[in-house]
Formats: C-alpha cells, sequence, structure tokens
C-alpha cells in the first residue's frame, strides 16, 4: 500500500459520467451547422474549464454573431438533458466512491461545470451522501482548469493541506490544475476526448476499474 491521503477529490465530466461523449456529439453539431471544425485542440482546450470560459473562447475566436448569453443559455438546455437523462456512471466509480467512504479519507468533487450540473448528477446516482464538499466553477468565479484555484477551494473548504489531498482526473488541464495546486494526481484518460499530454500524473490508469488505484489509495480492492 502506497501512502496516505486525507482527502480525494474527484473531477467529474468523463471521468466520474460518461457526459463527456455527449457533450463532443452536441458541438459537433453546432460547429458545422456554422460551418466550423471542433478540432481535438479545441476538445482539449475545452475539458475542465468553465462555460463562460469557453463560451467566450468560441465567441472571440469565431467572432460569432449569437452574444456570449445567447450561447450559454442554448448549452444550459443541453445541460439539463445530458445530466438529468443521458448521462451514465462511469465503470467502477461507484465501487470506488464506496470503498474511499469506508475509509478514513474524505471525498469531494470539483468540476469546471456548473454547480447545476453538479447538483443534477449528485441526485441522479444517488452519492451526494459520499462527499464532504461538491465544488465547481461557480465557487470561485467561473474559473476552470488549468488554473488550480478550483482544487485549492476545494482543500480550503475540506481543511486540508493541499498535499494531502489527491485528484482524479481526465484531462490535462485537470491534471496540470492538481499538479499546480500542489496535489498527487491520478489521471484515466479516455481515448475518445481526453487528448493531450499526462506525463505529470503521478499515476495513469486506464480506468476506475483499475487495481492500482487502490493499492495507490491505501484501500483495500475487496
Amino acid at each position: 500500500m502506497s501512502r496516505k491521503f486525507k482527502a480525494v477529490i474527484f473531477d467529474m465530466d468523463g471521468l466520474m459520467v460518461d457526459s463527456m461523449i455527449h457533450w463532443l456529439k452536441l458541438d459537433e453539431k453546432w460547429f458545422e451547422e456554422r460551418g466550423l471544425e471542433l478540432t481535438q485542440d479545441i476538445v482539449k482546450y475545452f475539458t475542465g474549464r468553465s462555460i463562460k470560459e469557453n463560451v467566450t473562447y468560441l465567441k472571440d475566436t469565431f467572432d460569432l454573431k449569437e452574444s456570449i448569453d445567447e450561447i450559454i443559455q442554448e448549452r444550459k438546455i443541453w445541460e439539463n438533458n445530458i445530466y438529468t437523462s443521458e448521462t451514465e456512471e462511469m465503470p467502477g466509480i461507484a465501487k470506488l466512491l464506496e470503498t474511499i467512504h469506508k475509509s478514513p479519507m474524505r471525498q469531494a468533487i470539483a468540476s469546471g461545470a456548473p454547480m447545476t450540473a453538479v447538483d443534477a448528477v449528485a441526485d441522479r446516482f444517488k452519492w451526494r451522501h459520499y462527499f464532504d464538499e461538491l465544488i465547481s466553477s461557480d465557487h470561485v468565479e467561473y474559473v476552470g482548469k488549468p488554473d488550480p484555484g478550483i482544487f485549492l477551494h476545494t482543500a480550503d473548504k475540506l481543511g486540508i493541506d493541499p498535499k494531502d489531498c489527491v485528484v482524479f482526473e481526465d484531462a490535462e488541464n485537470g491534471v496540470v490544475a492538481a499538479k499546480r495546486a500542489g496535489m498527487m494526481c491520478v489521471a484515466v484518460p479516455d481515448e475518445r476526448w481526453s487528448f493531450g499530454v499526462f506525463e505529470e500524473a503521478d499515476l495513469i490508469v486506464d480506468s476506475l476499474e483499475n487495481k492500482q488505484i487502490y493499492n495507490y489509495l491505501g484501500i483495500s480492492y475487496e
């Protein structure tokens, strides 16, 4: 068993739930309707950032006719459908949450998504009781990853030193944010959307079902 942590902080989209695949499909359609191409670089930029940051990027980069507020409202409609009905939990997350819950470690979500999305996921899968804190980019002035602010804010709310926290992420922006916050990081990249480099992560695994995670956290797989 490896070092003992005091808190485990989870990213949400693409890590705990398969929401990213739904966002990608909708974004591809949205880009096509405007004669634009959704590239891997854009997906990489988006992942982990707040909706406000991403929409501002779209507006400025492509000189869109729609206002930032109009684009946000359109994406809010998508958000409601994705998180309340379409998204499903990622393999291994339920077992991992339950096992950590039985340990002395605390748990939190720190997501670049809006708080409405975090609440929807926590309620949809009945996960709320597992977490000591539910944090979104709403709590840090809508600044998402790779800025470390969301992770530092989460550690502060938990009352735990960042060095005693381990972050679970599926995106390069999230890994960078975790390391900038002085935390350890487990990367669980998904080839469908995790475009980037994950060398900064302290452990890289193929899924949340991987037994290496349990050894790394110092908890039993059984």
